[in-house]
């Protein structure tokens, strides 16, 4: 029979020989906290240990046998140069002493934790890291793009075949008097008719703001593009008041707010400016273009060397979508 002392959360139970004894698993947790290395085991980071070792055997069983880690990592005066530039540019002053040596360990756990991962091929199936290795490669694509400087002739055919993106847009100066539906109701365009009459035999400044109702937006407007207005007040206003005559009260333009009353101070025209100008600019659009299908080519040239093979469903989803 073992014994048990009195008081400490046993329960006693007569076994089949009349023997008193000890009921076992609660005699064996007695034990266990007896043993010396008891507190041992509830430490977290021995938790941590056995965990990690555990991971560490799993992905040395899935991880490709194919991709071995570099166990060797070497330090030259170009790695610590450009961890120094990195902080020049960023702090705008050299790394001090103890700043290099965090730098440098910094940079020694990021090699190794991406050689590991490396070996482990975490790299696989990952959308970021397939996206910054593209990225990188249409970077490559640019380092190897040799693109000349255009011709004088060149640049002008360019001019010419892209115009819309060169050209400066037409513009117009005006004041509006607005006209609120909700205020007014049925009698809106009595109102607005009324009112363009009066305003027609002012000779005077006019009064924009009170002769009209209040209103969220500018009353005035200073050499604003159509786009700017279009955005404003709707692609239909815009249209229509560009077409306005200068110099006069016309209206009323409909928006989705209400009635306007416009008075169209100046308009410049939309004008294409010569070469000579814009130059720098249409050097710069034209380089970029010529990067652009420099580019192209090369990815095509990449892509010819795959066969691209889409599942029968797949297929039909592409084809259906064509159609």
């Amino acid at each position: 029979m073992v014994y048990a002392p009195e008081g400490l959360g046993f329960t006693h139970s007569n076994n089949k020989s009349g023997k008193r004894g000890v009921d076992t698993p609660r005699f064996s947790f007695y034990m266990m906290k007896q043993f010396k290395f008891y507190p041992l085991l509830r430490e977290p980071l021995l938790h941590f240990l056995v965990i990690g070792a555990g991971l560490f055997v799993l992905f040395s069983q899935i991880s490709d046998p194919s991709v071995k880690a570099d166990h060797r990592i070497t330090i030259t005066q170009p790695n610590l140069d450009s961890l120094a530039t990195a902080w020049l540019k960023r702090n705008g002053r050299p790394p001090s002493a103890q700043e290099r040596e965090q730098q440098l360990e910094h940079y020694i756990r990021e090699q190794v934790l991406y050689r590991e991962a490396m070996a482990m091929g975490l790299d696989q199936d990952d959308v970021i890291v397939r996206r910054r290795l593209a990225q990188k490669m249409e970077y490559l694509f640019n380092d190897l793009s040799l693109i000349s400087e255009p011709t004088e002739i060149e640049l002008g055919s360019f001019l010419s075949e892209h115009s819309s993106n060169f050209a400066s847009p037409a513009t117009i100066t005006f004041s509006q008097i607005y006209l609120d539906p909700s205020q007014r109701d049925q009698e809106i365009n009595r109102d607005a008719k009324q009112l363009l009459e009066q305003l027609r035999e002012i000779t005077a400044a006019v009064d924009s703001i009170n002769l009209g109702d209040r209103f969220l937006l500018p009353y005035e407007f200073t050499d604003a593009r159509k786009s700017q207005v279009s955005n404003m007040f709707g692609t239909e206003f815009s249209e229509q008041t560009f077409a306005l005559p200068i110099g006069s009260w016309q209206g009323p333009v409909t928006s989705g707010y209400g009635l306007h009353l416009i008075y169209i101070h100046s308009r410049t025209e939309a004008r294409l400016p010569p070469l000579a100008e814009i130059r720098d600019r249409v050097a710069r659009e034209w380089r970029t273009t010529k990067q652009d299908e420099a580019n192209e080519s090369f990815y095509k040239s990449l892509y010819q060397r795959y066969d691209i093979i889409l599942d029968d469903d797949i297929a039909k989803g592409v084809m259906a979508s064509a159609e």
